[in-house]
């Protein structure tokens, strides 16, 4: 019996929970983080593959996602774990994360598709102030989010660092927060 997308969900987001746990359990020096990290870890790549397999159509900004979750994930394994190798996945992170940042704002500021699955992306067909409101959105969250994991873990690729990545998010987030003040409509 399959199971149903809203479950994969549930699934998903319980993983996702217990690799924070795990991850804040090895920043305090608790006992069991590695058990919960790994299947956290696990868990993602199960449900994750699984939600990524059943949707359809698939564009080239789904795979970077998938590929920069899996590279994500190995790499973090390795640092945590202490595991050799581990630069090999830090240079496929820093190459996915370039290459999901560069298709995220290209899809953003110049997709043409239809993106039936939200309100919020029917704004990218009209270009101007919207989309470039979405975007900073977006790199807002994903600035804050990423920089704020890289500054925990004490984290850099090369000059990308937990410092770097939340000015840009903070920037952003506050470029968003004027760009809506100076909206003259409400």
């Amino acid at each position: 019996m399959p199971i149903s997308n809203q479950r994969i969900r549930f699934f998903l987001r319980m993983s996702i929970s217990i690799t924070i746990l795990g991850a804040l359990f090895k920043v305090l020096h608790w006992a069991g983080a590695p058990i919960l990290f790994v299947g956290g870890c696990i868990g993602i790549v199960v449900f994750y593959s699984t939600q990524f397999y059943r949707k359809k159509p698939k564009r080239l900004l789904d795979y970077s996602k998938f590929f920069l979750l899996l590279s994500f994930l190995f790499h973090y394994t390795f640092r945590v774990l202490h595991l050799r190798y581990g630069h090999v996945f830090t240079i496929l992170t820093q190459l996915a994360l370039l290459v999901f940042f560069i298709l995220y704002v290209h899809d953003v500021l110049f997709s043409e598709h239809d993106h039936s699955e939200n309100d919020a992306s029917q704004l990218l067909r009209r270009p101007g102030r919207k989309a470039i409101s979405y975007l900073l959105n977006g790199l807002a969250t994903m600035g804050i989010i990423i920089g704020a994991l890289l500054k925990i873990l004490h984290w850099e690729f090369n000059f990308v660092n937990g410092n770097l990545l939340l000015c840009i998010g903070l920037l952003a987030a506050a470029t968003s927060v004027i760009m809506g003040s100076t909206d003259t409509k409400t």
